[in-house]
């Protein structure tokens, strides 16, 4: 799977009642995080952590064998929060997952918190966030739309730390010969050809 969010920000630790606000890579990072609610959803590609605070979604990651709870209170630990397991709160985002699977071209519309991001990450995977279903673009092309047409690597790079799996569709972007390129998790390769083609012989079936 991308690298789970925790490889990409890690908190200063303070208590959880520190009213000063903690700092993530330089940056402050108010208490809203201060519960992290998650969810354990099975797709056909293999169980899912769900992931999120106040402010949106953090996290959308293949367990690969891992334990949810533990993961998701690893997660949580990291930024001072605590894990809540909390499927009510994640329920929209279950139904759009639902709805991908079984075909459906719709975008996603959970709320991403953005926040949480680096400013040249956040702007490959806010774009990356917009590439249509059924679509493909490669990393050079995404690094040119972005005004980084030299940066077809460090795109490449964001993308593979991307903790929002299929809801910002980093499988969308390959290599400019129309190879795959990379994608994590135990079956990378494999993993990303599956929800390629999944979208490819729904939007052919719905032509």
């Amino acid at each position: 799977m991308p690298r789970t969010y925790k490889h990409l920000h890690r908190l200063e630790r303070r208590p959880r009642n520190d009213p000063v606000h903690r700092r993530a890579n330089g940056r402050q990072v108010s208490d809203r995080l201060a519960e992290l609610h998650w969810a354990r959803h099975d797709s056909p590609l293999g169980p899912l952590l769900l992931t999120g605070g106040e402010a949106g979604l953090i996290g959308v990651n293949f367990l690969d064998g891992a334990d949810a709870a533990a993961q998701a209170a690893d997660i949580a630990d990291t930024r001072g929060a605590r894990a809540t397991e909390r499927s009510t709160a994640l329920a929209g985002l279950v139904r759009q997952l639902d709805a991908y699977f079984a075909g459906s071209p719709e975008r996603f519309t959970v709320a991403i918190d953005w926040s949480l991001f680096e400013p040249f990450q956040r702007s490959v995977l806010q774009r990356c966030a917009t590439i249509e279903f059924g679509d493909r673009i490669s990393y050079g092309e995404l690094a040119e739309e972005i005004g980084a047409p030299r940066a077809a690597r460090a795109v490449g790079n964001a993308l593979r730390c991307n903790p929002i799996t299929i809801v910002i569709p980093c499988h969308r972007v390959v290599r400019s010969d129309g190879s795959l390129g990379g994608y994590g998790g135990v079956d990378r390769e494999q993993r990303k050809a599956t929800l390629l083609s999944l979208e490819l012989s729904s939007a052919a079936a719905a032509a």
